[in-house]
């Protein structure tokens, strides 16, 4: 009674969900708690919430909603350094062949609106493409990237400085406590890139949106993840030991050898 977990989330279901997430933020929209954004940032790993959004601006349009009836910039950036080696030499998320290729852009725009249509949606194959050609750019320097699995320089400065100066509102202008999580891993290379264009003359006056890749909320479930990660082999315990927390706002560890659960649970949420 296993469940297959694709890389990354990667697989039409996975996609779907990220569609779902771009349609809530088009209500959002309408409903006035935020405006509609013209450049939205994001990390791309497995490429399935970057094929979400493309998909479901593609899908907003197809219902004539009112947000993102106008231009729009889609900024991407790898996590893997192979990736973007691929993408900056072959183009690789948006090729021709890339269509047979897992893990990449095209490939799961094409999987995910054949999977939509079966359903009984509308065919966004075409109008995903168009998108993807023509409004998502693809971050790819070497120094943003760094290598997966750890902040770059240039997002570890980004998160930084966010740790040091950083605050946070809601939509109705109010200051929020919890800060933002710019991990590393992710999110802080698509942050990085957005500071630097927000300061930029030609873009003043545009909207920002920062697509934050991992949850906000870290769930506890009920069962004892300390005693099972005890339990796996060596090289995972290396790994989990070897990731080191950078945020001053979110302290926390995880070191198998010498270590409590209490280092990290901190940071998390236990489920209902």
């Amino acid at each position: 009674d296993g469940v297959v977990v694709t890389a990354g989330g990667n697989c039409p279901a996975g996609v779907l969900g990220q569609v779902g997430g771009l349609l809530e933020l088009a209500e959002q929209i309408e409903a006035g708690a935020m405006p509609s954004p013209d450049r939205i940032y994001l990390p791309i790993g497995s490429s399935c919430t970057t094929s979400g959004l493309i998909l479901g601006v593609a899908l907003a349009r197809h219902l004539r909603l009112g947000p993102f009836g106008g231009p729009l910039r889609i900024v991407g950036v790898p996590v893997h350094e192979a990736f973007a080696m691929l993408q900056a030499k072959l183009g690789i998320h948006r090729a021709s062949l890339s269509q047979y290729m897992p893990l990449t852009i095209r490939h799961t725009l094409k999987t995910t609106c054949a999977e939509l249509a079966r359903l009984g949606g509308p065919d966004l194959h075409d109008a995903s493409l168009r998108i993807l050609h023509e409004e998502v750019e693809i971050l790819t320097d070497a120094d943003l990237v760094g290598i997966y699995g750890a902040h770059s320089e240039v997002s570890r400065r980004a998160a930084q400085a966010y740790d040091a100066t950083g605050r946070l509102f809601d939509g109705s202008g109010a200051e929020v406590s919890t800060p933002l999580w710019v991990c590393g891993h992710f999110v802080a290379k698509a942050f990085a890139p957005l500071i630097d264009d927000a300061a930029k003359e030609e873009l003043r006056g545009q909207t920002f949106l920062l697509w934050q890749t991992k949850s906000a909320v870290q769930p506890l479930g009920t069962e004892d993840e300390w005693a099972q990660l005890a339990e796996m082999p060596p090289l995972v315990k290396r790994w989990a030991d070897d990731g080191p927390a950078e945020s001053t706002l979110r302290p926390g560890k995880v070191d198998t050898a010498n270590g409590t659960p209490d280092d990290y649970r901190h940071l998390m949420k236990a489920l209902p």
